[in-house]
């Protein structure tokens, strides 16, 4: 039992502690305070003028000349015509001719699996697998990520901490814990550990703060779903067909029968969001958008039957390419080598295939594993150029990825973003050259892009 002697030195060395870390904030390289932008005193809000520039709204493949664009606090409050008076303005932002363009956002990310696999799944400790997320989270930023789609893992405390103005980092739309089924995409136990049914674990990762809930039947799915709402989810995610990451699913397994798929879309609509499904093979994908599920992750093997079921209901696709590459020289067990080459083999016809029924397609890029590997996000964009145009993959990144983030609907925990309109959130880059005469430009961020801004606070500026 402590003393009350022990508790006040307790609580001095928390207070000092405190102290330390909001100290480090103010003199961050990345931010001048530890409050955002979003939780400031609105009495206190700074107009800032941004001119000269050409703008891509993130809709549009046309740029926007003769505008200027106009930031009050965290939003974008007017888009003005140029050579106006420059008074009244607290800051001027020159962009010196540059491209204007909304924040990305990477549909596709797993914000803990920048650790290598071992790390991941036990041999680090949980503490230092959420550390090591929290630095590799500002260089996302500073890349030009400003939003980042979570697509399974424990990322809530993360998210809290990027928000609140702790570390720097994209905007987190996190889905928690994925579903998966007993010898899933989801499911990572050694052979040695049974299914909770039978006295093991409920999640796939024992040893990590978890990856996905290992759930049969209606029930168990419900309740799992619940749970991440309950912890925050803007979303849920499930697994719905074999991958290329795990050992006991071929790429053709449909996982999860009619009645478990809708379970998890129920639970979630009827807290206002939608279902994120995980399938390569289009058995998969057809079986989940028959049950309500609106959005296709990967779709490597996709067909014309699938991509046409997935136009007519009006489901998005957030193919990953680069990721495909990057995982080669990972892979080199047979069963994983083997699968990943089905997937690469694939990734033509179904990009034809999800062009041609005018999918709303999104970019994403699922790296994991490798921090190294993990610097090459933008590469995904360029890759795209075989099946794309440069516009188009601009608007993939960010004006779809506006629409993708915004079918979670009520349970959005933020404003409109990957658009330069008004009322959107600032989230604004400035590239000295054009992405939309060639999207490879975009990778070369530290050259090419000048000015970084998220929500309404600059984190680089080299203009």
């Amino acid at each position: 039992m402590k003393t009350p002697l022990t508790s006040y030195f307790v609580a001095i060395l928390l207070i000092v502690f405190s102290n330390v870390l909001i100290g480090q904030n103010k003199t961050s390289k990345y931010h001048k305070d530890a409050i955002p932008a979003s939780q400031q005193d609105p009495n206190l809000a700074k107009e800032t003028l941004i001119k000269n520039v050409n703008i891509f709204n993130g809709t549009s493949g046309k740029l926007i000349t003769g505008k200027d664009v106009v930031v009050l606090d965290n939003k974008i409050a007017k888009i003005i015509n140029a050579d106006g008076s420059e008074k009244g303005y607290e800051e001027v932002i020159d962009g010196r001719g540059g491209y204007l363009t909304p924040g990305l956002i990477d549909c596709h990310w797993h914000t803990l699996l920048g650790v290598t696999e071992e790390e991941f799944f036990g041999a680090a400790q949980p503490a230092y697998v959420n550390i090591f997320a929290g630095k590799e989270a500002g260089e996302t930023l500073l890349r030009g990520v400003t939003t980042i789609r979570d697509a399974a893992g424990d990322t809530y405390g993360l998210k809290e901490s990027i928000d609140r103005g702790v570390i720097p980092g994209p905007r987190i739309y996190p889905s928690g814990l994925g579903m998966s089924q007993i010898s899933g995409h989801g499911d990572f136990r050694n052979v040695g550990m049974k299914p909770r049914e039978f006295g093991g674990p409920a999640t796939s990762a024992p040893g990590s703060d978890g990856f996905a809930w290992l759930v049969t039947g209606k029930d168990q799915i419900t309740a799992a779903v619940r749970q991440n709402l309950f912890l925050g989810a803007s979303q849920i995610k499930i697994c719905v067909a074999g991958g290329v990451s795990s050992f006991t699913d071929p790429l053709y397994v449909i996982e999860f029968n009619d009645e478990e798929i809708q379970a998890a879309v129920g639970a979630a609509t009827d807290y206002g969001t939608y279902v994120m499904a995980h399938s390569h093979a289009p058995a998969g994908v057809i079986r989940a958008v028959k049950n309500g599920v609106k959005s296709i992750e990967h779709g490597s093997m996709l067909d014309e039957e699938a991509a046409k079921l997935m136009a007519e209901n009006d489901v998005v696709f957030i193919p990953s390419v680069q990721v495909l590459a990057q995982l080669k020289p990972l892979y080199t067990d047979p069963i994983r080598k083997a699968k990943l080459q089905e997937a690469i083999d694939g990734t033509g016809a179904a990009m034809l295939a999800a062009k041609k029924h005018g999918l709303i397609i999104g970019y994403g890029t699922d790296l994991l594993f490798s921090a190294k590997g993990r610097k090459d996000q933008l590469k995904d964009l360029g890759l795209r150029k075989e099946w794309f145009t440069s516009p188009e993959i601009m608007i993939q990144a960010t004006g779809n990825g506006s629409k993708i983030v915004g079918l979670s609907g009520k349970r959005n925990p933020y404003g409109k973003i990957g658009v330069i309109e008004e009322g959107a959130m600032a989230d604004i880059l400035i590239y000295s050259k054009n992405p939309l005469k060639d999207v490879s430009i975009v990778e070369d961020h530290e050259n090419n892009l000048k000015l970084i801004i998220k929500d309404g606070k600059i984190y680089k500026n080299t203009l």
